[in-house]
């Protein structure tokens, strides 16, 4: 009986952690360029290393009491969010899925979807945290602008004040997004890949991008879960009810 145990255990905290990315991504509807959570799950199977070719141990029956859940990945959905018009200067957007803002941090460059810019007290394009917007992926070149923040930005990045070109944008674009690795305050840091500048970022002002969590998809998946999670524990009850009456069987037998 404990092989099941171990076995509805497992999937009962499986499901526990299904619950909390799927809470983070609802608490997170409303955060400017966020990407969803999605937890994969894989069946481990102990490996067999003195006896490869056991008929026992290859049997269904012994994969089936053997057999747990374990949390495989918890993965990016680096799809694109809505887009909402602002009307604001200092808002700005990609529509292109693979491009990204580039930010100065205390821990080196890192890279955003969220285009909610502000002006620092420098005169430099800042995110709301502090971190300066760059105008080059390998030095940490500020990009200043006029306190008002009045200024009209191209598609391709090009800042212009009052008609004349003043700096550069950095656009950001990966290969494979999978290397990206969130690290809070929606950044992400890049993971054994080297950003190249983006060619057709399709950089947009006056725009933000939303999220891209559907509350209604999240929500459904969110009660499929519980009920999930409700099952397994009503297995493990069962599970260890059965214990109990074996042991109390076997003692009135002695």
């Amino acid at each position: 009986m404990l092989n099941g145990l171990y076995t509805a255990a497992s999937g009962l905290m499986m499901q526990q952690k299904r619950v909390d990315v799927i809470a983070n991504n609802l608490a997170n509807i409303d955060t400017k360029g966020y990407k969803r959570d999605v937890a994969t799950f894989s069946q481990y199977l102990a490996n067999p290393t003195g006896t490869p070719d056991d008929i026992i141990r290859n049997s269904d029956y012994n994969k089936m009491i053997n057999a747990t859940t374990r949390l495989d990945d918890i993965s990016t959905d680096f799809s694109i969010g809505y887009m909402k018009e602002t009307g604001r200067s200092l808002d700005l957007t990609l529509t292109n899925p693979d491009a990204y803002f580039a930010v100065d941090t205390p821990f080196g460059i890192r890279f955003t979807r969220n285009g909610d810019f502000t002006v620092d007290t420098e005169g430099d394009l800042a995110t709301q945290e502090g971190y300066k917007v760059l105008s080059s992926l390998t030095t940490a070149q500020p990009i200043p602008v006029n306190q008002e923040g009045m200024f009209d930005v191209s598609n391709t990045g090009e800042i212009y004040v009052d008609g004349v070109a003043t700096g550069r944008i950095a656009i950001a674009q990966f290969e494979d997004t999978k290397n990206l690795q969130k690290i809070g305050s929606n950044l992400f840091a890049a993971i054994d890949t080297i950003p190249v500048d983006s060619q057709y970022p399709g950089l947009e002002q006056g725009f933000l991008e939303g999220s891209n969590v559907n509350p209604m998809q999240e929500m459904v998946r969110m009660v499929e879960a519980n009920r999930e999670f409700e099952t397994y524990q009503k297995l493990v009850q069962s599970i260890d009810d059965m214990n109990n009456q074996a042991i109390n069987t076997v003692g009135s037998f002695s």
